[in-house]
């Protein structure tokens, strides 16, 4: 014993307390890799949308510019309908793209998780549900006899 490529004795709580620092190391490089991969799947999707929008707002303008002429050239206001859309798609659009409109996703996600968690739950029903859920139906049917 204590040779050279002998290994050292470790107790068990010793052994125990590097292999949890190890799995605590592990999943904090976990979530760093799929924040960053987040990250980035976000900077792309917007990327695209930025790029997106020139065409957006080029062939969006081209069509309210041939309403216009169109409803002037028929007299005939009904042509100017598309307009209001259109206007709205490309205002959505930009807000998307230059605006804070990530940001108030961002918040709005923020204040379902924290306040209405409930709702986004998908946890599988428990005994206690089924049980809870039987006497409300029992003192719903007694309430209609």
């Amino acid at each position: 014993m204590g040779g050279y490529l002998s290994a050292p004795s470790l107790s068990r709580s010793q052994v125990e307390e590097m292999l949890q620092k190890l799995e605590r190391t592990r999943i904090e490089r976990e979530l760093a890799v799929s924040e960053a991969i987040e990250r980035r799947r976000r900077a792309y999707e917007l990327s695209r949308d930025r790029e997106a929008f020139n065409w957006l707002a080029s062939g969006g303008g081209l069509t309210s510019l041939i309403a216009t002429i169109s409803s002037y050239h028929h007299k005939n206001l009904i042509h100017l309908l598309p307009i209001m859309p259109i206007a709205t798609y490309i205002g959505y659009k930009a807000h998307f793209c230059y605006g804070n409109k990530q940001q108030q996703i961002a918040a709005c996600t923020a204040d379902l998780v924290k306040y209405d968690a409930d709702l986004l739950s998908i946890a599988p029903i428990g005994v206690d549900d089924v049980k809870r859920r039987m006497k409300e139906l029992e003192l719903i049917r007694t309430e209609m006899d």
